[in-house]
C-alpha cells in the first residue's frame, strides 16, 4: 500500500506505503533478474566484460561505507553489485549473500577509461553497511560481484574482494528517551507460522473493533483482508476467512483495483464502516503505463467507502460512484504518479464530529515554487478531514487553512472547473502518522509517528504529537529510536513500519480512545526473506510522560454540525441489492 514502495511519503511516502512490498521485491529482482533492469541499453552497444574495484571501507559520521566502482565495459549503464561474506558466490564453500546496491554515482574520467565508456556514465558505489548487518557479518571478508547488464556475459568478482572485512557495528549514542516500554512484546500475527496464503501479510497499521457479539476483530490489512478474532486483543488469533478481496478491476473509474481497508468505525455492532485506500496499478493493465513492472509513476490513489452489515466479518463495496470517498480532483495520467490521497489513520469521534487524516503526494511530479517549476495542485503533506455523518461518504470536508470547507469531487463523474478548490491545506507532522487516538483524560488527540529517516526533527524512531483540535499539532516527542529497537532484535536484516496504538481498556468499541498504558502495534519485515516474512507485534507502553509535556487544554468545544449538502449520491449499504461483490 502507499506502503513501503515509497516508505511514507517523505522519501516518496509508503516506502509504505505503500510499500515494503515493492522495495523488497526490487531487492529480489536485483539479486535474480538484474540483467533485465536496464531495457534502455541498445543492441548497438557491444557487450564487454564486467570489471571494477573495491577501494576502501570507511567510517563517515557514525556510518560505515564500502567504496569502489563497477561497470560493464563499453556500456554506460549503471550495473548492480551484490555483496557476499566470507567467500565469493558460487565458490566451495559458497559465500553468504549480504545485500545488493547499484554502482550509479558520479565517477572520475579514469573510471570511464577503465569502463571503455566514452560518453561518461555513472559507475561508482558508496554503499552503506547498516549496523544490524555488521552485527551478523563483522570480521568476515567482503566479496563484491558486479552484475552484467547486456549480452551473454558472466557476472564478475571485483578486484579487492577479500582484501577488506566487514567492521564491527558502531551504534551512535542514544538521545534521551522516556521510560516507554512496559513489558515484553508479543507476536500478534507471524506470517511464517500463520499465513493462509503467500500474500496474507500485515501491510497496514493494525486496527481493532468489537462486534455485536463482543468479538474483537484485529486487522492489519493487505489487498486481500483477513482478521484476527478473539474475545480480547490478547486472544485474537489470525483467521483464514476472507473479510475483503480486491477485484483488480482495470476500469479506473470503478475505483476497484487493489484496496487496503485502513480505517474502521463501529456504528452499532453490526454496521462497520471501513475507509479503504485504493491503489490503481497502471503497470498491471494494458496501455495504462509505459512500464510493465511496479513503478510509482503509474500509481493512482483513491480512497473508498466500504460497509459491513454483519459485524465486520465481510465488507462489500457499492457500485461506483457509491464507493467513492475522496481523491484529487484530477483523473489518472499515465506516468505522472504517484498521484492521489491515501487514508492512513483511523476514525476518531469527539463530540458530534468524526475526524480522519489523509495524505497526498506533491502533484504534478517535480512541482514546486520558483526555479521554473510548475506549481503544485497538491502539496506533499497530510490533510485533516471531518464529517458529522459517518454513513455518508459525501459529507466529509477537508481543512482549507481556516475551516473544514473543502469538498472532494469525483473527476470521473463530471468536469471539475476549479480543481484547486477541492484540495486541502496541509497540517503539520501528520504526514508521518499511521495512527491517531483520543486521550480523553487530557482532551488531546495523540498521533503515532514513524520517522524512517527523512524528517528533520530527530533520529529515526517512534514519535508522538498531540493536538487539542486536530489542526494544531505539537512538535513530535521521541519515544524510542530505531537503533534501540534493532539492538533488541536477534541477528538479521530487519526494518519496521505501520505503528499504531490500541488500548484494551478503551472505552469505545472502535478502540479509538486510549489511556496511559495502551499497546503499541507495529510490523517488522525480514529483509533476508522479502517481502512476505513479517511479524505484527504488540507491546505494552507507558504514555504518562507524554501528555504532561503540554498544557492541559479545556475540553474542546464541538459545535453541532449543520446538515451537509452532499453533491454526490450517498453510498449504498452492503446489504442492498445493487452491491458489487
Amino acid at each position: 500500500m502507499r506502503n513501503l514502495l515509497l516508505q511514507r511519503r517523505r522519501t516518496l511516502r509508503r516506502w509504505n506505503v505503500r510499500t515494503v512490498r515493492a522495495v523488497f521485491a526490487t531487492l529480489a529482482v536485483s539479486m535474480i533478474l538484474t540483467t533485465l533492469a536496464f531495457a534502455s541499453v541498445t543492441a548497438a552497444q557491444k557487450p564487454g566484460r564486467v570489471t571494477g574495484v573495491i577501494d576502501s571501507v570507511t567510517l563517515e559520521g557514525g556510518q560505515y561505507y564500502v567504496h569502489g566502482w563497477a561497470c560493464q565495459e563499453g556500456n554506460r549503464g549503471s550495473i548492480s553489485i551484490n555483496l557476499y561474506a566470507n567467500h565469493p558466490a558460487g565458490s566451495k564453500p559458497p559465500g553468504t549473500y549480504v545485500m545488493a546496491d547499484t554502482a550509479n554515482l558520479e565517477n572520475e574520467p579514469a573510471v570511464d577509461r577503465e569502463c571503455h565508456d566514452a560518453d561518461g556514465g555513472k559507475h561508482r558505489f558508496h554503499t552503506a553497511l547498516p549496523n544490524q548487518l555488521l552485527r551478523t557479518y563483522q570480521n568476515k571478508k567482503i566479496y563484491i560481484h558486479g552484475i552484467a547488464l547486456a549480452g551473454n556475459v558472466d557476472n564478475a568478482l571485483l578486484a579487492g574482494s577479500g582484501k577488506f572485512s566487514f567492521p564491527a557495528p558502531k551504534w551512535p549514542p542514544d538521545p534521551p528517551t522516556p521510560n516507554f516500554l512496559d513489558g515484553a512484546r508479543v507476536a500478534a500475527f507471524d506470517t511464517k507460522k500463520e499465513s493462509c496464503e503467500q500474500i496474507d501479510i500485515p501491510d497496514a497499521a493494525a486496527r481493532a473493533f468489537k462486534d455485536y457479539k463482543g468479538i474483537v476483530h484485529l486487522i492489519a490489512s493487505h489487498y486481500v483482508t483477513r482478521a484476527g478474532l478473539g474475545a480480547t486483543l490478547e486472544t485474537a488469533k489470525h483467521n483464514c476467512e476472507i473479510v475483503y478481496k480486491s477485484a483488480h478491476d482495470a476500469n479506473i473509474s470503478d475505483f476497484n483495483d487493489a484496496t487496503w481497508l485502513n480505517s474502521f468505525y463501529n456504528v452499532d455492532g453490526k454496521r462497520i464502516v471501513a475507509l479503504g485506500h485504493m491503489e490503481y496499478h497502471g503497470w498491471e493493465h494494458p496501455g495504462m503505463c509505459a512500464q510493465k513492472t511496479d513503478t510509482a509513476s503509474c500509481w493512482y490513489n483513491v480512497d473508498t467507502y466500504n460497509l459491513s452489515d454483519d459485524g465486520g466479518y465481510h465488507f462489500s463495496r457499492s457500485k461506483p460512484p457509491g464507493n467513492y470517498f475522496l481523491s484529487l480532483p484530477v483523473k489518472y495520467e499515465v506516468n505522472q504518479g504517484p498521484q492521489g490521497y491515501s487514508v492512513d489513520a483511523n476514525v476518531i469521534k469527539v463530540g458530534e464530529w468524526y475526524y480522519e487524516e489523509v495524505y497526498s503526494w506533491a502533484w504534478p511530479p517535480n512541482c514546486g515554487d520558483g526555479n521554473g517549476k510548475k506549481p503544485c495542485l497538491a502539496q506533499d503533506g497530510a490533510c485533516a478531514i471531518r464529517t458529522s455523518n459517518i454513513l455518508d461518504s459525501a459529507s466529509w470536508r477537508g481543512w482549507d487553512g481556516k475551516d473544514f470547507t473543502v469538498e472532494f469531487v469525483d473527476p470521473y463523474r463530471a468536469a471539475v472547473a476549479n480543481p484547486k478548490a477541492h484540495v486541502c491545506a496541509p497540517v503539520p507532522y501528520l504526514d508521518y502518522s499511521t495512527g491517531i487516538n483520543y486521550h480523553a483524560a487530557s482532551h488531546l488527540f495523540v498521533a503515532t509517528l514513524w520517522n524512517q529517516g527523512s524528517a528533520g526533527w530527530g533520529p529515526q524512531g517512534v514519535y508522538f504529537t498531540t493536538s487539542p483540535d486536530f489542526i494544531h499539532w505539537s512538535k513530535p516527542e521521541l519515544a524510542m529510536t530505531r537503533n534501540q529497537m534493532l539492538r533488541r532484535e536477534p541477528e538479521g536484516n530487519w526494518s519496521y513500519a505501520y505503528f499504531s496504538l490500541i488500548d484494551p481498556k478503551s472505552a469505545d468499541s472502535s478502540f479509538m480512545t486510549i489511556t496511559d498504558t495502551p499497546y503499541l502495534y507495529y510490523v517488522r519485515m525480514d529483509g533476508n526473506h522479502p517481502p512476505y516474512q513479517r511479524v505484527l507485534f504488540r507491546q505494552k507502553i507507558k504514555l504518562d510522560w507524554l501528555t504532561p509535556l503540554h498544557p492541559k487544554p479545556p475540553a474542546p468545544a464541538h459545535p453541532k454540525p449543520a446538515a451537509p449538502s452532499p453533491s454526490r449520491p450517498k453510498p449504498v449499504p452492503a446489504s442492498a441489492a445493487n452491491q458489487a461483490n
